[in-house]
């Protein structure tokens, strides 16, 4: 058995048990004839895109759900939101350390190059989606998680050093991002109009601009994840799902709250998590009169 038939094999088992009972043996079938033949880089797209769809029925996130069509409805708005987060944040790393430090060794000791590669990265991967192109953006989103990886890499030594602060923060938005790229239902939901489109993007640039001057510039994206985890909490068939996605989230809570909550806040800075707050309710409350609607 080849490589790519055990990836495709094991992306079906990842399937609910009742599903693969009854689609199964089809479903790798026709997986396996539609890739024989193919180069292993389709072959490994193919068996991604198996293993999300799997992962979207377990977790309750099919397209027929309200938590699922939540999920594609807010993907814009996370990708948007995550890449003006990356850019905030290395804009932040360099003004204040490139006073003291030479851009070569910025780029040693924090990894910079990979992470502007992966903020480039994951706002290709927002304009893909605008366009429709689900499984392009899907790869450039993981492509760019790829890069923040890199640069956190690079920047571990240092901070086991104690040189650094913890590279964690920086994977934080590239890691939602490719959450929701990977486990909204994108590819059955309607694309984003022209006013989401509108939206996204203004949500973006905004973001971008505003976030630079705002202390917490690490975890924009996983606070949409676990909001819309939030939103599933309502949901009969979807609360337990919902539950296990915001507890496997446990370990990304402290970063994201040691950034949206400094030891000594100033009255700005208090001004500021309170501006937070209230915009995070607003999109819960939003998000949630969105999942409430009849398909």
């Amino acid at each position: 058995m080849t490589t790519g038939a055990r990836l495709l094999r094991w992306a079906v088992r990842l399937h609910p048990p009742y599903y693969r009972e009854e689609f199964g043996p089809d479903l790798e079938e026709a997986a396996l004839a539609s890739m024989a033949g193919r180069p292993r880089a389709a072959v490994l797209a193919e068996a991604a895109q198996l293993a999300s769809h799997g992962l979207r029925l377990r977790l309750g996130l099919g397209a027929d759900r309200p938590l699922g069509r939540a999920a594609a409805d807010a993907a814009p708005a996370v990708l948007a939101l995550a890449a003006a987060g990356q850019a905030a944040f290395r804009l932040r790393e360099a003004r204040v350390f490139g006073t003291v430090m030479t851009p070569d060794q910025l780029a040693r000791t924090y990894g910079t190059q990979p992470a502007w590669a992966g903020v480039a990265l994951t706002a290709v991967a927002l304009f893909a989606l605008l366009l429709g192109r689900v499984t392009t953006a899907r790869l450039l989103g993981t492509a760019a998680l790829a890069a923040a990886a890199l640069s956190a890499a690079l920047a571990a030594p240092h901070w086991l050093a104690g040189e650094t602060g913890q590279p964690v923060t920086a994977l934080l938005n590239p890691l939602a991002a490719c959450l929701f790229l990977w486990l909204a239902p994108l590819r059955l939901t309607p694309a984003p109009d022209r006013r989401g489109t509108l939206l996204a993007l203004g949500l973006g640039a905004g973001a971008a601009g505003v976030l630079p001057a705002v202390p917490a510039v690490g975890g924009q994206g996983v606070v949409g994840v676990a909001v819309v985890l939030a939103v599933g909490l309502a949901g009969r068939h979807t609360r337990r799902a919902a539950l296990t996605g915001l507890v496997a989230l446990l370990p990304l809570y402290p970063a994201v709250l040691d950034e949206f909550a400094p030891h000594r806040p100033s009255p700005v800075q208090t001004l500021q998590f309170a501006v937070v707050a209230a915009v995070a309710a607003a999109v819960l409350l939003r998000v949630r009169r969105r999942a409430q609607r009849p398909s």
